[in-house]
C-alpha cells in the first residue's frame, strides 16, 4: 500500500474524509461533464455510508421493576437530568437516548385510530352491562363526558377494586379522558410527530412526567451529549413486559432481541422482589437471559456500614445464582456516580449536597461503589467494541476506499491519455472500440447474472418461509399458536350468576379473549419470526456470495490490479424493514376480533339454551365456540402472515441486495473501462489545450492525495 492509501486509512475523522472526497468529485464533474452520471453515483454512495455510520448505534436496554433506579442510571450515563427519577411514567412507553452534540427530543404520538380503539375496548369491557358495544372517541366531547360520568358512578358505588382486570381499564380510561384535553390540539392539527430542542421546555417536561399523557405516547427519542456512554451505544428504557397496551408488546420484544445487552437494575434497599422473579422468568422464556447484565443499585443511606452493604450485595448475588444467572453482577450507587461529576455536584440543592458530603466522609462505602462503577463502565466500553459495530466500520471504510480508488484510477487514466505521444494519440481506434464492446458485453452479462441470482434467492426465501409456516410439528409456529388458543381459560368467575342483560357473559368472555390471546399470539409470532429471520439471513448471504463467484472471475480478468476482495460483498448488515405484524383480521375490521360479532351468536339464547345449561353454562359453551373458531381461522391468518413476510419484507430486501451488488460490480467495471478506453477527442484537440487539461487534472489528483 502506498503512502497515499495509508494516509487515507489513518485514524482521522470519517466524515471529514467523506466531505473531502465529495468536494473533489464535484470538481471532476464540473471539469468532465460526460462523467457526471458516474460521479453522482459515487457521491450518493458516499452520502449513504456517511449517514449509516453517523446514525449507527448498538442499543443497550434498561429493564427492571419500578423504583429500582433505572432512570437514575440512564441520567448518570448521559451526565444530565434528562429523565424523571422515582416511580416515573417513562416506562409506560419506549424511551430512546442516543448521542448527539446538541439536545433534541422527538415526540411521537399514537395514531388517533388506535387511541379510539383502546378507549372503546376499555369502555366496553368495564361497562358491558350498562352500555351497548360500540366505537367511541375520547376526542369527542359528548362521548368523553358520558364515559367520565360512568367512571364517577363506578367509583362511588364501590366497584373500584372489585376485579383486577377492571381496575386496569378504570385507570386507563381516567388517564385517556384527562390526557385527551391536553393533546387534543395535536390530533386536531395532525401533528403527531414533533421535535423539542430545549430540555427546559415545559412541554418536554410535561410529556415525560404527566401520567395522563402516557397512553397517547408511541415513543420519545432523546438525543444529547452522553458523558459516560462509549461511542456507538444508545440507551433504551422500555415499558414492562406485562404492559396492557398491545401496540407496545411487539416493539418491546423486537427491541429486546436487538439489544446486545440488557441492564437489569436491582435496588439494594429490598433486594429481589416478587416482581423481579416474574420478570426474570419471562426473560428466560424469551431466551434473553444470557444477555443480562445485573446492576445492584446501592443505596448508601440505607445501609449503616460496609458490612451491611456487602451482606446485601452477597444476598442479591446468591439469589440470582440460585435462579441460574451466573454472569457478573456490578454493585455501585447510580446516584453517587451521577453526583461524582463536578458539573452535577455544583448544581445540587442543599439537602443533596449534605447527603453527598456524608457519603464522601464515609469513604469505605463510597470506595466500594466507585470500584463497582469502574468495572461496569469498563464492561460498557467492551460492548462498544461489539462485533456488529466493527463490521459496520470495516464495511464503510472499504466502501470509502473503493470510491477513492475509482476516483484515483479515473484521474490517472485521463492524465495518462492526455500525455500520450503523437503516435499514441493517433493509434488504431479499433482496439478502443473492441475494449468498449467487451466491457459493454460484460456489463450486460453482469446484470443478467445478478438478476438470475437474486431471483433464485427470492424463490429460496419464499420456499423457506412457506415451509416454516406450513410446519405442523410440535416445535413449529403453527403448533405453538394452536397450543396458545387451546390453552385459553375463560374468566368464568367474572360472569355474574344473574344479570338483566343475557349477553353480558358473551361480551365479557369475548373482550377477555381479545385482550389476552391475540397479544400472546403476536408475541410468540414476532419472537419466532426474529429467530427465523436471523438464520434465513445467513443462508441468504451465503447464496448471494456463491452465486456471484462468476462475477468475481470476470472482474479479475478485466482488472489490472488485485484490489477487489472476492470474499466481501457490500450487503446490508441486517434485513431492513419493520417485521410485519401478525394480524388476525384485515385493517378495516376490528383489530383483535376473533369470531363474528356477538349478535351472530344470539342463537345461543334461543330454545337451545335450556339444553346447553343442562350440560354446561352459556359461558362455557361460548368459550368452546370462540376457541373452535380461532383454531379454524388460524391457517388463514398464517397464510396472510406468509404473504406479508414474502412481499412486504423480503422482496424490498432482495431488491436492495440486487442494487448494492449491481452498483458494486458496475462501479468496478466502469472504472476499468475508463482505464482501458482511449480518448477519441485528443486527436481533435491541440497540444496546448491538452497540456492545460493535464495540469488541471494533476492539481485535482494532488488534492485527492493530500
Amino acid at each position: 500500500m502506498n503512502t497515499t492509501t495509508q494516509n487515507y486509512n489513518s485514524d482521522t475523522g470519517f466524515g471529514t474524509r467523506v466531505k473531502h472526497l465529495d468536494k473533489i468529485l464535484t470538481e471532476i464533474a464540473n471539469l468532465w461533464p460526460e462523467k457526471i452520471d458516474l460521479i453522482h453515483r459515487w457521491q450518493l454512495s458516499l452520502s449513504t455510508i456517511d449517514e449509516l455510520r453517523l446514525n449507527f448505534s448498538l442499543p443497550i436496554t434498561c429493564i427492571g421493576p419500578v423504583k429500582s433506579g433505572k432512570s437514575t442510571l440512564i441520567n448518570t450515563l448521559a451526565g444530565a437530568d434528562l429523565l424523571p427519577t422515582g416511580a416515573g411514567i417513562t416506562t409506560s412507553f419506549p424511551t430512546i437516548l442516543s448521542a448527539s452534540k446538541k439536545f433534541s427530543a422527538e415526540i411521537k404520538l399514537q395514531p388517533e385510530t388506535l387511541i379510539n380503539e383502546i378507549f372503546s375496548r376499555a369502555t366496553n369491557l368495564l361497562f358491558s352491562n350498562e352500555t351497548e358495544t360500540c366505537d367511541r372517541s375520547p376526542f369527542n366531547l359528548k362521548e368523553r363526558l358520558q364515559v367520565k360520568k360512568l367512571l364517577d358512578s363506578y367509583q362511588t358505588n364501590g366497584n373500584l377494586t372489585r376485579h383486577g382486570i377492571f381496575n386496569e381499564s378504570y385507570r386507563l380510561l381516567k388517564n385517556i379522558i384527562s390526557g385527551a384535553e391536553k393533546v387534543g390540539e395535536y390530533y386536531l392539527n395532525k401533528n403527531l410527530s414533533f421535535i423539542i430542542v430545549d430540555p427546559d421546555d415545559p412541554s418536554y417536561r410535561q410529556f415525560i412526567r404527566d401520567e395522563t399523557l402516557s397512553p397517547f405516547l408511541s415513543e420519545i427519542h432523546i438525543k444529547a451529549p452522553l458523558k459516560l456512554l462509549p461511542p456507538h451505544l444508545s440507551l433504551r428504557d422500555l415499558p414492562g413486559l406485562d404492559t396492557p397496551n398491545p401496540s407496545h408488546q411487539n416493539i418491546i420484544i423486537q427491541q429486546l432481541n436487538e439489544s446486545p445487552a440488557l441492564l437489569y437494575v436491582i435496588s439494594s434497599r429490598i433486594g429481589l422482589r416478587q416482581a423481579d422473579y416474574q420478570l426474570l422468568e419471562h426473560l428466560h422464556k424469551l431466551g434473553l437471559h444470557e444477555r443480562l447484565l445485573f446492576v445492584i443499585n446501592l443505596d448508601l443511606d440505607v445501609h449503616a456500614d460496609i458490612d451491611e452493604l456487602n451482606s446485601m450485595t452477597r444476598r442479591c448475588s446468591d439469589e440470582l445464582g440460585e435462579l441460574g444467572f451466573t454472569q457478573p453482577k456490578f454493585a455501585f450507587s447510580t446516584l453517587a456516580l451521577f453526583w461524582s461529576r463536578q458539573e452535577i455536584a455544583s448544581g445540587l440543592n442543599q439537602a443533596s449536597k449534605r447527603r453527598w458530603q456524608t457519603w464522601q466522609e464515609d469513604s469505605e462505602k463510597l470506595e466500594i461503589s466507585t470500584a463497582g462503577a469502574r468495572q461496569f463502565l469498563d464492561r460498557l466500553h467492551e460492548l462498544g467494541r461489539d462485533e456488529s459495530g466493527e463490521t459496520l466500520l470495516r464495511h464503510s471504510e472499504k466502501r470509502l476506499q473503493q470510491v477513492y480508488n475509482n476516483t484515483r484510477r479515473l484521474l490517472e487514466s485521463e492524465v495518462k491519455q492526455l500525455t500520450q505521444t503523437d503516435r499514441s494519440l493517433n493509434s488504431d481506434t479499433s482496439r478502443q472500440i473492441d475494449n468498449r464492446d467487451k466491457i459493454d458485453a460484460v456489463l450486460h452479462e453482469t446484470e443478467r447474472i445478478i438478476s438470475g441470482v437474486c431471483n433464485e434467492v427470492e424463490k429460496f426465501c419464499h420456499n423457506k418461509i412457506t415451509r416454516w409456516l406450513d410446519d405442523t410439528k410440535d416445535q413449529g409456529l403453527r403448533k405453538q399458536l394452536e397450543m396458545i388458543i387451546a390453552g385459553y381459560q375463560a374468566p368464568l368467575d367474572l360472569i355474574p350468576e344473574k344479570n338483566r342483560n343475557p349477553l353480558a357473559p358473551v361480551r365479557i368472555i369475548d373482550n377477555h379473549f381479545q385482550l389476552t390471546i391475540p397479544a400472546q399470539i403476536q408475541e410468540r409470532a414476532t419472537l419466532e419470526t426474529i429467530r427465523f429471520l436471523e438464520t434465513l439471513h445467513l443462508e441468504l448471504n451465503q447464496r448471494l456470495l456463491k452465486g456471484c463467484i462468476p462475477l468475481f472471475v470476470i472482474c479479475e480478468n478485466f482488472s489490472r490490479d488485485n484490489g477487489i476482495d472476492q470474499n466481501e460483498l457490500p450487503l446490508p448488515i441486517k434485513i431492513n424493514g419493520q417485521i410485519p405484524l401478525f394480524t388476525l383480521k384485515s385493517e378495516v375490521e376490528e383489530r383483535f376480533a376473533i369470531v363474528s360479532k356477538i349478535q351472530d351468536l344470539t342463537q345461543l339464547l334461543g330454545r337451545k339454551i335450556v339444553r346447553f345449561r343442562k350440560r354446561r353454562s352459556l359461558g362455557q359453551e361460548y368459550s368452546l365456540q370462540i376457541k373452535k373458531a380461532a383454531q379454524k381461522e388460524l391457517p388463514r391468518w398464517l397464510k396472510n402472515y406468509q404473504e406479508q413476510l414474502k412481499y412486504a419484507l423480503m422482496r424490498p430486501h432482495i431488491d436492495e441486495c440486487q442494487k448494492l451488488i449491481t452498483d458494486f460490480f458496475t462501479d468496478f467495471l466502469e472504472s476499468t473501462q475508463t482505464a482501458l478506453a482511449q480518448s477519441g477527442e485528443i486527436a481533435d484537440n491541440n497540444r496546448e489545450a491538452a497540456a492545460k487539461r493535464v495540469t488541471e487534472l494533476k492539481e485535482i489528483l494532488n488534492h485527492l492525495q493530500e
